[in-house]
């Protein structure tokens, strides 16, 4: 394997879920050695399951039940947005169940959204309607160039293929003066340091790549995209949801039985906030 922004070898780093996470030693991004066909993988991984509490995904609980706090951390980033375009044509990049798309038009943005799932799909469709809403992956999908004031890709960009044609393909789809959003995990934050293996964002083989600022600078300047603003944010979640994660890519034991306990009570909603800072949130423009 070699690097998609180096080009040299990369290295192993971290078996985990069986897979191995390789690693450049020259700019520090990480990618998981998928080993089989990544759209069939897309359509079989993101199913019912993903969202549902399959110990397997490493994913959600219960994506449904945790809408309330799915709505408040999206919230937080369309501040991010708002002061650089309070209105406008958006596009939500993994839009899952439609939640993005949803708030963006309650706060007068003209919202689209997309996802490969055909099972998030249906919901976002009941959500917001059919014709805003598209089934595939980003080289799918089929959007006229420069037609979006604002693009967001809020924990999605992890999960991509190839992340450097994808954006080369989203930065051809904004407007001139258009700006993009991205949420993702920092391999530099404490909280990877610490954690290490059991870093909430090393969840193989549903996360294929791992940045950090200085090497996802790179890949968006590649893109034709400069960043304008950084910001770390934390989390709003269910208490079912940080036992799940713990569980599952937190490899705990001790979750695994209290899961059990919570599961299908009301203890399963109930709020914590996690400052734990390690998602980095980039506002992106596109470079003249």
């Amino acid at each position: 394997m070699q690097c998609i922004l180096c080009a040299k070898p990369l290295e192993k780093y971290l078996y985990k879920n069986g897979f191995w996470i390789y690693r450049c030693n020259s700019c520090q991004l990480g990618q998981t050695d998928l080993k089989k066909d990544y759209k069939r993988f897309v359509k079989e991984f993101y199913s019912k399951g993903y969202y549902e509490g399959d110990p397997t995904r490493s994913a959600y609980a219960d994506y449904e039940l945790d809408k309330p706090l799915i709505v408040k951390n999206m919230s937080k980033l369309l501040s991010f947005v708002a002061p650089k375009k309070k209105t406008g044509k958006l596009l939500d990049v993994g839009c899952a169940f439609g939640y993005f798309v949803e708030l963006a038009l309650s706060r007068g943005y003209d919202a689209y959204g997309f996802d490969p799932s055909a099972f998030a799909v249906s919901k976002a469709r009941e959500l917001v309607g059919k014709k805003r809403i598209l089934e595939g992956a980003i080289e799918e999908v089929a959007y006229p160039k420069a037609s979006f004031d604002v693009i967001t890709m809020f924990d999605v960009f992890e999960h991509l293929e190839n992340p450097l044609a994808d954006m080369k393909k989203l930065s051809g789809l904004l407007k001139p003066d258009g700006i993009i959003i991205i949420a993702t995990g920092d391999t530099q934050s404490w909280a990877a340091k610490i954690m290490k293996r059991r870093w909430t964002f090393f969840i193989p083989p549903q996360h294929i790549f791992f940045f950090d600022r200085k090497n996802v600078t790179s890949l968006l300047r590649r893109a034709k995209l400069k960043p304008r603003r950084w910001y770390r944010v934390g989390k709003w979640l269910s208490l079912g949801y940080i036992l799940h994660l713990a569980r599952t890519t937190g490899e705990s034991k001790i979750a695994r039985v209290v899961y059990k306990f919570v599961k299908g009570t009301i203890l399963m909603r109930l709020p914590f906030y996690v400052p734990m800072k390690d998602n980095m949130v980039i506002l992106a423009n596109k470079q003249p």
